[in-house]
């Protein structure tokens, strides 16, 4: 998703691989079909949480995802039928940020979650994939915290150095906007 948004943000630029307007459209809805699994993960650590209040800021943030998603498919038709309009090309370019934001934030979101528990799922269900991916991520998270904590390298007011670690396990991978 966040290759196609900058491949989209650098049409508005003539530059990138995009070269024309269908293509350019065609980048909007690859995003929301890209969107719809990250959603569908989300609502199902939602399901699984223990922690009311990780369910219901999850829930908040899938719904938060399928408006701006609906708007998103509004506004690529919309551009689809509007030639040369830069502004409705901006517009779209910034829909497609606050998408990948909010799916960001549901990301996050979801790995509180599985910090603060989830309700096991029955085997062969939607849950069940989602949840092994949440209680795998977990361990790593709890094995680089471990080995985080076991530092023995201490600077002179006693503190420990973390910067020989590497950055800590997350369920999203690292998004650079350029």
């Amino acid at each position: 998703m966040a290759d196609t948004l900058c491949y989209m943000s650098q049409y508005l630029k003539k530059k990138g691989p995009i070269l024309n307007k269908e293509a350019f459209v065609t980048a909007a809805k690859d995003v929301i079909s890209n969107c719809q699994s990250v959603t569908q993960f989300i609502r199902v650590i939602a399901d699984h949480c223990l922690d009311k209040h990780c369910a219901g800021e999850l829930s908040l943030i899938v719904e938060q995802i399928l408006t701006i998603t609906n708007q998103l498919s509004i506004i690529s038709s919309v551009n689809a039928v509007t030639p040369g309009c830069k502004s409705s090309d901006e517009i779209l370019v910034k829909n497609a940020q606050n998408l990948l934001q909010t799916v960001l934030r549901g990301v996050h979101a979801a790995e509180t979650a599985c910090i603060t528990g989830l309700k096991q799922p029955e085997p062969n269900s939607d849950g069940a994939e989602a949840t092994a991916v949440c209680f795998q991520w977990r361990r790593k998270l709890e094995i680089h915290r471990a080995q985080h904590t076991s530092n023995p390298e201490t600077d002179e007011l006693g503190l420990r150095k973390t910067s020989t670690h590497p950055v800590a396990p997350s369920l999203a991978p690292p998004v650079g906007f350029k």
